[in-house]
């Protein structure tokens, strides 16, 4: 979290090129965040159970620290969107999640067994 909050906030503050990047990103990529915070069925049976926490009520705190990086980053918060996706956690994916953990999973596959 500390790395991630430096460099948004050296990037973000940083020169015309680097601020312009930055708030491109936030505003194309904070419509995921919602996501974050959603329930599904078994989550929701484990928070009655007491064993999990319920992960909507997490969003307030996390969006305090966000929104003060994001103001120390000279960034301006994206605006509310209708559009959200969803459905990550019922492992509903785009064919770019294929991509994506072939990738993840190219360091292991190459050197099975390895240990560090």
């Amino acid at each position: 979290r500390d790395h991630a909050m430096e460099w948004t906030v050296r990037l973000g503050d940083g020169t015309e090129e680097s601020q312009r990047r930055m708030q491109r990103g936030l505003d194309r990529m904070w419509p995921y965040t919602y996501e974050l915070f959603e329930s599904d069925e078994t989550a929701n049976r484990l928070v009655a159970q007491g064993v999990a926490v319920d992960v909507g009520d997490l969003r307030p705190e996390w969006e305090s620290y966000v929104f003060a990086v994001i103001d120390e980053a000279t960034l301006t918060r994206p605006e509310e969107s209708n559009w959200r996706p969803s459905g990550g956690r019922n492992g509903l994916h785009t064919e770019a999640m294929g991509f994506i953990l072939t990738e993840m999973q190219n360091l292991h596959r190459t050197h099975p067994g390895v240990a560090w």
